[in-house]
């Protein structure tokens, strides 16, 4: 990624920011999407963040920026489109949508111009066009729809304590009334393992420092 859009003190670190940030978002793990495309507030502030960027001369470093970031939302999911554990099944193929892609990409290219407009836009700015992306990278940690390989680890046996294994539970209790009331059998299946997914999540949001 180079600089030729003139001289920026401030371009150099924007620079640096955006590079380290393209590190973070290739951990991601996309296979878990609840995102919504930008909405107005977001397309506000993807404005402000474009006009204050070519203002400072930091219109090439926004595009490289935004570009890249968007390429590794499409490489991730490309990587992600198929899924072992439930191969052979319809299940083995990835559950994203072209609306998903669509608003995955769009989250990092948001985060990609928080990055370069750090030092020049306000703090909500900046947390509108963090937010989404936040989400994804909070959604990473949860296990793949489809996919039990998480839940029933060693790991996850031996850190799940009795409040979690009741919630666990009752999810599947309730999931499991959902399949017998009408729904077919693999939809039934991927609407237990959403929920088994789901509660695994919060308990590990839950065990983090600081939550």
């Amino acid at each position: 990624m180079t600089l030729r859009d003139g001289h920026d003190p401030g371009a150099a670190a924007a620079q640096a920011r955006v590079e380290t940030l393209l590190e973070r978002l290739r951990r991601v793990d996309l296979q878990v999407i609840v995102v919504a495309l930008p909405d107005a507030t977001r397309l506000i502030a993807r404005d402000r963040a474009r006009d204050e960027a070519f203002m400072a001369g930091r219109g090439t470093l926004l595009h490289e920026a935004t570009t890249a970031a968007r390429e590794v939302a499409l490489r991730a999911f490309a990587q992600a489109g198929f899924s072992g554990t439930w191969a052979a099944t319809e299940m083995a193929a990835s559950v994203a949508t072209a609306s998903d892609r669509v608003a995955a990409a769009a989250a990092f290219e948001e985060v990609a111009m928080a990055a370069v407009v750090e030092d020049l836009v306000d703090d909500r700015t900046l947390d509108v066009l963090r937010s989404t992306s936040n989400e994804l990278e909070w959604l990473s940690g949860l296990p793949s729809p489809g996919s039990l390989s998480a839940i029933a680890s060693p790991a996850a046996t031996t850190t799940r304590g009795p409040l979690l294994t009741g919630i666990l539970a009752a999810i599947a209790i309730l999931c499991g009334l959902v399949v017998v009331i009408g729904v077919g059998s693999v939809s039934g299946l991927v609407i237990i393992a959403l929920g088994l997914s789901i509660g695994v999540g919060l308990a590990r949001r839950r065990r983090r420092p600081g939550t």
